[in-house]
């Protein structure tokens, strides 16, 4: 039992730690074997990873295994701002922050009953995320006249700047999901078998979301800043039928789950003392409404993160006795995340105002995904490669920089595995590339330019057999 939590609290660390990418909010899946097939492998399912893609696969594994595994992505995305908003460069491309991030898995099987078996899986499945350094109150071009209309010198400390305090990246978001996955699987008859999961599901998100023209004050900015955690349910139940020998078929389905999250969220207005030059331009008395410095506050909040459903079909042909070709096809119901309502649980407010309960829109879309992979066997080792296509769910309409995944994707997969003995060894390389995006209608909720991305993963897993 200490093993086990000590390999969650292991997991969950590293999810807190990294720097999130995502397709929608899914990453490319589990398994350093199944990833470098293109994730095809819905109609295989034939070691560990199988409690994420078909749980019905465990019924056809003899042995015990327990497999060690990790993703390593390094993301690179860009934003170039094509409209006029102060403080943010015009038409200069910026650059996301660029750190390497780390999904370790842990997946076991207990496989002693001929007919009824078990596994456990705790990984990452969803994650999403971008942080950027956008913001300089210098980008607005503006220069300080001397004098106000009538006349009256403008005092030196009038300035531009922004207070001190505020958050070097301050547009950013994470979102990560851990899976806490206890699977049981049944050998129906001899060639059918049937699998379900239980989905235990940590949430966190981290949002920072910049407003440059507020609703308080030209040229004084205003940051969002929220945290929250929480703990929701979900499953997975699946399919396996062999007909022939040569071919396999596998029929999955994942189901919606809700996560309730709780935490703390904090709203600033960053004034700065140019709002004293606009105060006197139209009001009659000299004197600044407002101190130039931070305003506002924070609260406890309430909200709730939906995650989608998703169905799948896969297929396994056997073209030679050490040669695999696998076919997956995707559908995941994004269009259930239209929006995350978060509810202050105190009263925040901005020089008297009280801020209303603020909605994070996402408006999205369900999307397709289709997979193709290949394994070939030559005694112990084993060469594998694949090749997905992959919708992206989020419309121009919402797109922001903090949104890693600005398109639909088409991701090259090659690998290689290693049989030792008691030890098999997966290894895989991967390149996801998108088309760059050009945002030029202005929403609420979007921010126009020009989005560019493209991210090189790898994946390893190290797997025991009992």
């Amino acid at each position: 039992m200490n093993s086990i939590r000590n390999a969650i609290l292991l997991v969950l660390l590293l999810s807190l730690s990294t720097g999130l990418f995502a397709g929608g909010f899914a990453l490319s899946g589990i398994g350093s074997r199944a990833i470098s097939m293109g994730g095809a492998f819905r109609g295989m399912a034939d070691d560990p990873s199988a409690v994420y893609w078909n749980p019905a696969g465990l019924a056809f594994i003899r042995n015990d295994q327990l497999s060690l595994g990790g993703s390593f992505i390094q993301p690179d995305s860009r934003w170039t701002n094509n409209i006029s908003l102060p403080g943010f460069a015009y038409n200069k491309e910026l650059s996301a922050e660029n750190k390497l991030s780390i999904f370790p898995s842990l997946l076991g099987f207990y496989a002693d009953n001929p007919k009824t078996k078990f596994g456990l899986g705790i990984y990452v499945p969803y994650g999403l995320g971008a942080t950027y350094d956008a913001y300089d109150i210098a980008n607005t071009g503006f220069v300080m006249p001397d004098t106000l209309p009538n006349g009256t010198p403008i005092p030196a400390d009038y300035t531009l700047d922004t207070p001190s305090g505020m958050p070097k990246n301050e547009m950013s978001s994470s979102i990560a999901i851990v899976d806490i996955h206890p699977t049981m699987s049944h050998r129906l008859l001899d060639k059918l078998s049937f699998g379900l999961g239980f989905s235990l599901l940590y949430g966190m998100i981290d949002v920072t979301r910049l407003s440059p023209s507020d609703r308080f004050s030209l040229y004084g900015p205003d940051t969002f800043e929220m945290s929250g955690t929480g703990w929701g349910f979900g499953g997975n139940i699946g399919v396996l039928y062999k007909p022939i020998d040569k071919l396999s078929l596998g029929l999955t389905y994942k189901t919606p789950a809700n996560i309730p999250l709780e935490g703390e969220a904090e709203v600033k207005l960053w004034l700065n003392s140019y709002h004293n030059y606009l105060v006197q331009l139209s009001a009659s008395s000299p004197n600044p409404v407002w101190a130039p410095g931070v305003h506002g506050g924070k609260g406890d909040l309430e909200a709730n993160l939906k995650l989608p459903a998703e169905a799948a079909l896969g297929i396994s042909c056997k073209v030679m006795p050490n040669w695999s070709v696998n076919l997956d096809y995707a559908y995941s119901m994004w269009s259930r995340l239209n929006r995350i309502e978060v509810t202050f649980l105190d009263d925040v407010a901005i020089l008297g105002r009280k801020v209303e309960n603020p909605k994070l829109v996402f408006d999205w879309k369900d999307t397709s995904r289709v997979s193709l992979g290949s394994e070939y066997r030559l005694g112990r080792n084993a060469l594998r490669a694949g090749f997905y296509y992959d919708q992206s769910p989020i419309p121009e309409e919402t797109q922001n920089p903090t949104l890693s995944d600005i398109g639909d994707k088409i991701s090259g997969n090659i690998g290689y595995g290693r049989d030792f003995g008691k030890f098999t060894l997966d290894v895989n390389g991967q390149i996801i590339k998108f088309p760059e995006r050009v945002i030029d209608t202005e929403t609420d909720n979007n921010m126009r330019g020009t989005y560019n991305s493209s991210v090189m993963a790898a994946n390893l897993g190290l797997t025991y057999t009992f």
